[in-house]
């Protein structure tokens, strides 16, 4: 786990922050369910409580329903209108795209 401490040293790192700040924050973030409280020692650490690959799943499924109609499609439509895609990026969803429709629709 990490403590409220350690999270503040690392983002005012980059950027002025109050600890305060912080501290709401993950307050928050604990009451949503993404991270979870531990007592170690006297002290108060949090972890999170899925892994990386599925609470990316889970915001950007969140992204796409707030601000897509929950189509994929239409992210994808957004992504190519503004020009962030660079070519090697475009094949590598084709290839995705491809592999996918093999296994028979999701990959």
């Amino acid at each position: 786990g990490v403590a409220v401490a350690d999270i503040w040293e690392a983002i005012s790192q980059g950027r002025r922050v109050a600890r305060t700040t912080v501290l709401t924050v993950i307050q928050r973030l604990e009451q949503r369910g993404w991270l979870r409280r531990r007592q170690a020692r006297g002290a108060t650490r949090y972890v999170a409580t899925t892994d990386r690959g599925r609470t990316v799943g889970r915001v950007a499924d969140a992204f796409i329903q707030e601000f897509f109609d929950g189509s994929a499609t239409e992210l994808v439509r957004s992504l190519l209108g503004t020009g962030r895609l660079k070519p090697a990026e475009v094949n590598r969803l084709r290839a995705m795209l491809d592999e996918a429709d093999a296994k028979g629709g999701r990959s």
